[in-house]
């Protein structure tokens, strides 16, 4: 996808005498404080997610697991609401409209408001039309700003034709996406991912080969990565001791528990309380 630097760009323009605003962003969210609930806009947002995993809450109150590859379509005055997993790994591009250009994408049938995630897949073209659009409003004067609605409708109907083009990768989607939500349920409890890729119809090479491609992590790796956001979570808002972790959470002692802490937030236990205290 590149290496654009984090970014935020925000301009009012005045197009016939009324002020459009738009904004253009990229951004790595590494914590809960990067969460919203139920936040509404007067704006268009499309958030594309170049990496790392959540969960998505659209207007109509549909809750969506979502990763690398999706598009997230915030309407107008529709509250949404995203939960990052909190392991450094989200990484997204965002576009704010102005509420017209829903209007007439929707117009044009490019996308209906009923549709509020699109998984076009992670592709490097779609991450360029972003970055091209937000090097346009950086630059643009007032006149030009019909450009970046064109740019907006172009990006949005290749998100659109993507989404439509790739059922086979659709379903491969769907399944590492079914896989997130097992693994990250009943943590203190073991998991066979023989089990889990045959729960979820499909053999276990190809589960665990399409899940490392897909999330950058083997599904086992995933599920440690989820014990330790909760044990980060129990440190933070209970003050629990690392053996009431370990038992919570089903390590075999405090230690083992210490140890892959230290592994996963590069620090151990104890330096993360004294930070965070």
């Amino acid at each position: 996808m590149g290496d654009e630097e984090l970014v935020t760009v925000y301009r009012t323009l005045v197009t016939g005498g009324v002020p459009e605003r738009w904004g253009y962003g990229r951004a790595r969210k590494t914590d809960a404080r990067s969460n919203y609930v139920d936040r509404t806009t007067d704006e268009l947002v499309l958030v594309y997610v170049l990496g790392g995993s959540g969960s998505f809450t659209d207007g109509a109150g549909g809750r969506h697991e979502v990763g690398a590859g999706a598009v997230l379509v915030h309407w107008p005055s529709s509250p949404c609401s995203l939960e990052v997993r909190p392991d450094g790994a989200w990484v997204e591009q965002w576009v704010a409209a102005p509420a017209s250009w829903a209007d007439a994408m929707e117009l044009l049938r490019v996308v209906s408001r009923e549709q509020t995630v699109m998984i076009p897949g992670v592709n490097d073209g779609l991450s360029r039309a972003l970055a091209r659009l937000g090097a346009t409003l950086r630059g643009i004067d007032d006149h030009d700003a019909s450009v970046l609605g064109l740019r907006l409708h172009e990006f949005m109907g290749e998100v659109a034709r993507l989404s439509r083009a790739r059922p086979e990768e659709r379903a491969e989607i769907e399944i590492v996406l079914a896989a997130c939500r097992r693994l990250a349920d009943g943590l203190s409890e073991p998991l066979s991912m023989p089990a889990l890729a045959e729960s979820l119809g499909v053999g276990y090479e190809f589960f665990r080969k399409t899940f490392r491609r897909r999330m950058g992590l083997a599904p086992m790796e995933y599920r440690i990565h989820r014990r330790v956001d909760r044990a980060r979570e129990l440190i933070v808002q209970r003050g629990l001791s690392n053996r009431e972790i370990a038992d919570r959470l089903g390590y075999a002692d405090a230690f083992v528990f210490s140890k892959q802490f230290k592994r996963i937030v590069g620090e151990s236990p104890q330096a993360f309380r004294r930070r965070m205290g």
